[in-house]
């Protein structure tokens, strides 16, 4: 038995190991207490399909936004698969062809960052939204913070067989109830 390794952890074969389910889930309502913001977190995205999805956004905007395809138009999402690191979406404002900025500031997410981490095999993006004002230095880097926690934590989920994916994924499910 190695020492290494605490309850917080699952071994996954082959030396690897990740967080359980619980830890992540504990990550994730600390984003949500941290600050007067939403996010849509996309975790280890392979052939442009996230492995997880975690979503606080508006339910309006969410079934919006899905129902309009509009993960094909949206600058941030464009962004973050071409490019790691933190943006603004005001950045991205002047290559937003289709509006889609305009739109979600419709439903009230006015400012936002978008982030990614990772490599270009198995990236993590997150978007963080509001309608008040924009965020300041302390909550990007907050943000980036959270991002990459949760990119770390999830190292090796791509290994999981579906049925222990599925302990994961009902983590999404959870947070739209608690928010």
């Amino acid at each position: 038995m190695s020492t290494f390794l605490d309850y917080s952890t699952v071994e996954l074969g082959y030396g690897l190991y990740m967080k359980q389910p619980q830890e992540i889930s504990d990550l994730l309502q600390r984003m949500v207490a941290s600050a007067e913001w939403v996010f849509a977190i996309g975790v280890r995205i392979r052939f442009n399909n996230p492995t997880l999805l975690f979503r606080t956004y508006p339910e309006l905007w969410i079934e919006h936004y899905d129902k309009n395809g509009l993960l094909f138009k949206d600058p941030t999402v464009r962004w973050g698969l071409m490019n790691t690191g933190m943006c603004d979406w005001e950045d991205l404002k002047d290559g937003d062809a289709h509006g889609v900025l305009e739109e979600a500031a419709g439903f009230g997410l006015k400012f936002g960052i978008a982030i990614s981490t990772g490599d270009a095999a198995e990236r993590t993006l997150g978007y963080f939204a509001r309608g008040t004002e924009p965020f300041s230095e302390d909550e990007k880097q907050r943000a980036q913070g959270f991002v990459q926690e949760l990119h770390d934590f999830t190292a090796g989920l791509t290994e999981l067989p579906a049925e222990k994916l599925a302990a994961y994924r009902v983590l999404g499910e959870a947070l739209k109830q608690t928010v």
